[in-house]
């Protein structure tokens, strides 16, 4: 019998959403954990991509270069991100500040919101990353073998509080969270689709 997969949230350096099957394998797939371990080299966004991508470090830098923030130019903010090489989530100085929209060398002329940018960058770029790595084949047979797996990540499914929980992955929550702007989207739904067998293009709708 095929296993099933949960994706869960995470604090960091907190607490772990309770798995709903206790025999579950966890996969963190964050950086917050051995810089040897293998689903952090191989589905981290922070992660170093050697020969870089699209002319940035790691695919998290290529991913918040599109933000375009009030009174900040973007060429600007551009040209820090692909300057940086190490790990960073924000630009410098820009908490608090509004994000106008989203926009990629890819569709110069199109301003993208949350969610579009979501569906026309994040979504097929990662994807595009992961899903012949030798980590996804891995986790792929595990759940072929009946084996249950848990995909953490600090941007999983999150209660109305805010709190972590952990749910069972399908192809209707997929959909729920990619169109929900209450809580990031984050890489680790991408990764348990992907063991799943689920396309993209069955839930960027």
């Amino acid at each position: 019998m095929v296993g099933k997969i949960y994706i869960a949230s995470m604090n960091m350096r907190g607490k772990w959403a309770e798995s709903i099957d206790n025999n579950s394998i966890k996969i963190n797939v964050t950086s917050s954990q051995s810089k040897k371990s293998q689903n952090r080299i191989s589905f981290s966004p922070m992660q170093e991509i050697i020969g870089g991508y699209k002319g940035y470090w790691n695919f998290e830098s290529y991913w918040q270069s599109g933000k375009v923030y009030e009174s900040i130019s973007h060429e600007i903010t551009k040209k820090w991100w692909k300057q940086l090489k190490e790990p960073k989530r924000r630009y410098p100085n820009s908490k608090g500040k509004k994000v106008l929209y989203a926009q990629f060398d890819d569709f110069k002329d199109e301003k993208m919101d949350y969610i579009v940018s979501r569906k026309k960058i994040y979504i097929p770029e990662y994807y595009n990353l992961i899903k012949d790595t030798e980590r996804i084949s891995f986790w792929k047979q595990k759940l072929k073998e009946g084996h249950n797996l848990v995909v953490y990540d600090f941007d999983g499914p999150r209660t109305d509080m805010g709190d972590v929980i952990c749910l069972e992955l399908t192809l209707e929550l997929l959909i729920e969270k990619i169109n929900d702007t209450t809580y990031p989207f984050g890489h680790g739904y991408i990764v348990a689709a992907s063991i799943m067998n689920i396309m993209p293009e069955q839930y960027l709708k």
